[in-house]
């Protein structure tokens, strides 16, 4: 017959259940810090959104973009704008103009933390279908590998029929 648990032993087991959850809060914290420093969520006209994605294709130095998305929903990979060897790049970032709502996100996510957040591929997918609200489309995927052989420069620029439009870049 199984005794209950005594006094010390239930005190060590909260213990350990007190520390599992403050370690879960504490990493809680710290992402919702990072995001929060990485990205910006502003108000936007038409007229603002469509300067600052003229002003972040120069920023991403212009060009034609890696993929390239149809409408009706192929995606087209430009390997003639990979390069022969793969390069370190900086960061990774996005523009999302949702016209609906008059707001556009901003995010520049530090390279090494798409590195550590990617399995095989990034799922850019779930970003452009999450500001079209399409939520059936959400596979579209880039290895970092790939990201690497395109090098800095437009990953993705693409205007959905409700004007939301999405623009990403690395550096």
């Amino acid at each position: 017959m199984n005794a209950p648990l005594d006094g010390p032993r239930r005190r060590g087991w909260r213990a350990v259940l007190i520390g599992f959850a403050l370690i879960a809060l504490l990493g809680l914290g710290i992402s919702a810090a990072m995001f929060s420093s990485w990205s910006r969520l502003e108000a936007a006209s038409p007229e603002d959104a469509a300067a600052a994605f003229a002003a972040a294709r120069v920023e991403a130095g212009g060009g034609e973009p890696y993929l390239a998305i149809s409408d009706s929903g192929d995606v087209r990979v430009r390997r003639e704008l990979e390069r022969q060897e793969p390069v370190e790049l900086e960061a990774l970032h996005l523009l999302a103009w949702d016209p609906g709502r008059s707001r556009m996100l901003r995010v520049r996510f530090p390279f090494w933390f798409v590195e550590v957040k990617m399995n095989e591929a990034l799922n850019l997918g779930t970003l452009v279908s999450a500001l079209a609200g399409d939520w059936e489309h959400l596979d579209l995927r880039v290895a970092e590998e790939d990201l690497r052989r395109r090098g800095p420069g437009i990953v993705l620029d693409h205007a959905l029929p409700s004007a939301a439009r999405i623009l990403i870049w690395t550096e």
